[in-house]
C-alpha cells in the first residue's frame, strides 16, 4: 500500500527559478535513522543540473549517484544520505561533441567543481517536516560540495510503499556559497576575474529523483 506524506510547513520561494528552496545556511546535526533502511538504487536514480549565463544561454546535464540510503519510520522518511559522483557530470544540451566535452572539462576543473580534489559531493538529512500540497515534505540537510558544507531546505514529493520509496525535488543553490567561482571570488580585485565570474549566474538548479528499496 502506497502512502504519500502530507504535512504542513512554510516554504521560502525563489522567484528566479520557481522553486521553494531555502538559501544556504549553517550546517545542522545529521538526523539519526531508527526506522527501516531503504537502499537507494543509483542506476534508477537521477540528478539533473542546470546553469545559465547572463546572456540567458542555459546549459544542462546529469550527475550520477554512487550510493545512498533512506530511513523510514511510521511511513515517513526520518533520515538518510546519498553520495554524488562528481566525475560523472555530463552535458546534454550541446549537440557539438567537441564543445560539450570542453564544457564538461571546464566544469570538472578548479574553476568550478575541481573533481580531481573533490571527486564526490554528499547530502545528509538533518530533518523532515510537513508540507502542503502539491509537495509532501520539507527536507533539510547538509550539502557538502567542493569541500564546503552548508545547510539547505527544500520541498519534496515523497511516496512510501511497502518495499519502495520514491522521492523527487528541485533544489536551487547559490554556487558562491560553496566556493564555486570562475576566475576568482566576488571579493577578488581583478577586473578580469570579476567579469569572468559574473558571466555565469549564481544559481545552480538540481533536479533530484531518488528510488530506494528494502
Amino acid at each position: 500500500m502506497k502512502k504519500t506524506l502530507l504535512l504542513p510547513a512554510a516554504l521560502i520561494a525563489l522567484a528566479s527559478c520557481g522553486d521553494a528552496s531555502k538559501s544556504s545556511g549553517e550546517a545542522g546535526d545529521v538526523a539519526a535513522g531508527t526506522g527501516t533502511a531503504y537502499a537507494i538504487d543509483p542506476a534508477a536514480s537521477t540528478i539533473g543540473w542546470e546553469g545559465a549565463k547572463m546572456t540567458e544561454t542555459v546549459h544542462s546535464g546529469n550527475i550520477s549517484l554512487s550510493e545512498g540510503s533512506l530511513s523510514v519510520k511510521d511511513g515517513q522518511i526520518e533520515a538518510g544520505s546519498f553520495t554524488i559522483d562528481m566525475n560523472s557530470i555530463t552535458d546534454t544540451d550541446l549537440t557539438d561533441t567537441t564543445y560539450a566535452n570542453k564544457l564538461v572539462g571546464h566544469l570538472r576543473s578548479a574553476d568550478f567543481f575541481q573533481t580531481d580534489s573533490f571527486p564526490t559531493a554528499r547530502f545528509e538529512i538533518t530533518g523532515v517536516t510537513a508540507a502542503t500540497a502539491p509537495d509532501s515534505a520539507i527536507v533539510s540537510g547538509n550539502l557538502t560540495l567542493k569541500g564546503v558544507t552548508n545547510g539547505i531546505s527544500f520541498p519534496a514529493k515523497v511516496a512510501v510503499a511497502d518495499s519502495t520509496v520514491d522521492a523527487s525535488a528541485r533544489v536551487t543553490i547559490n554556487r558562491n556559497d560553496w566556493g564555486i567561482t570562475w576566475g576568482g571570488s566576488k571579493t577578488d580585485k581583478s577586473i578580469m576575474d570579476m567579469l569572468k565570474n559574473n558571466l555565469i549566474k549564481d544559481e545552480i538548479t538540481l533536479t533530484v529523483s531518488l528510488k530506494a528499496k528494502k
